[in-house]
């Protein structure tokens, strides 16, 4: 966890419940993407939560601020940290908790897409709409990656738009700019 902290460049200051939060979220949501992290998470007042991280935490506080003792991560790891950090830029807590909420209803709950945005809005009613567009999105970004089969189906259906895209940005180039003559 110290690594991926590390990695993220995360500096947590245990005493202060937003950066508890931000790793607690963070962790679930590494997680879930397919770092396995050795904690179980459960839903609790704001969310995923870890009593066996929160324990960790205030045993290892030392370590954890300092970010010291840090195990290496190997290369898958270290890829998944690096695809966390490019999806959720600036760690925003509110972002956070509710991509975390939304992947543990689809993930741990078994919900659909459309049930577990009806659960996180439920369970998460004072966040704006924007948080939840935020949240909703970098979740699926994160875990819900289409596979080699999905993208292709995707290609084939999209392929006429596709070209009859190509076909009007030939015609409006040839028409207003003077190209292709």
């Amino acid at each position: 966890m110290i690594a991926c902290l590390k990695a993220l460049k995360i500096e947590p200051k245990l005493d202060s419940f937003e950066s508890k939060l931000i790793v607690q979220k963070t962790v679930y949501l590494l997680d879930a993407m397919g770092l396995k992290t050795g904690y179980g998470f459960n839903f609790y007042i704001r969310g995923t939560y870890s009593p066996e991280l929160t324990e960790e935490m205030y045993q290892n506080k030392q370590q954890i601020e300092n970010l010291a003792n840090a195990e290496s991560l190997t290369e898958k790891e270290l890829e998944l940290v690096n695809e966390f950090r490019e999806e959720m830029g600036k760690l925003d807590p509110n972002v956070l908790e509710v991509a975390a909420a939304y992947a543990y209803f689809v993930k741990e709950c078994g919900l659909s897409a459309h049930e577990a945005t009806i659960k996180t809005k439920e369970a998460k009613p004072y966040f704006s709409e924007m948080k939840f567009v935020q949240g909703i999105n970098r979740a699926k970004a994160l875990i819900f990656k289409p596979s080699a089969e999905d993208l292709k189906k995707l290609r084939e259906i999209t392929s006429p738009w596709d070209a009859a895209s190509d076909e009007d940005l030939v015609n409006f180039e040839k028409k207003h700019l003077g190209k292709g003559k």
